[in-house]
């Protein structure tokens, strides 16, 4: 079981919605997944007056799974966790020239010396820097953006 861990606005990290580890295989995630969508699925509960508050709670399993099942989506859902989170040792300063787009141009990566990515969140925030970790290992990069107007 992961330490529970919000984001920025509040809400619970897909990982602790589907209790498992930050580290945990795709293997432990999906049979985290089908316990939990077994205990919680709208078909299976009996009671009316819960069924509200756990028909959300299945929503919140469901769409945790389908974004930890993804290689790619789980390393952006990763980089905007570790964005939120509050204390940094900063490995390296960039700005947003170093990095590329992927091929789709649907993210803004950097390679890490260790062969991870550093993964740019869509939707960054007005003010600068901001803190992008690495998906493989445990360095993390300041990025230097241009103030928007």
């Amino acid at each position: 079981m992961s330490q529970t861990s919000t984001g920025g606005d509040g809400k619970i990290s897909h990982y602790d919605v589907l209790q498992v580890a930050h580290n945990a295989s795709l293997e432990e995630i999906r049979k985290s997944y089908q316990a939990l969508a077994l205990q919680y699925h709208p078909d299976k509960r009996n009671s009316r007056l819960a069924e509200s508050n756990e028909s959300d709670h299945f929503i919140r399993i469901d769409r945790a799974w389908k974004t930890l099942r993804d290689d790619q989506s789980r390393r952006i859902y990763d980089a905007e966790l570790m964005q939120q989170a509050e204390e940094y040792f900063v490995n390296e300063v960039l700005t947003e020239a170093d990095f590329e787009r992927d091929a789709e141009g649907s993210y803004s990566f950097h390679t890490c010396r260790c062969g991870g990515y550093y993964i740019l969140p869509e939707e960054t925030p007005i003010q600068e820097p901001i803190y992008v970790s690495c998906d493989e290992c445990s360095l993390v990069v300041q990025v230097n953006l241009p103030k928007k107007h």
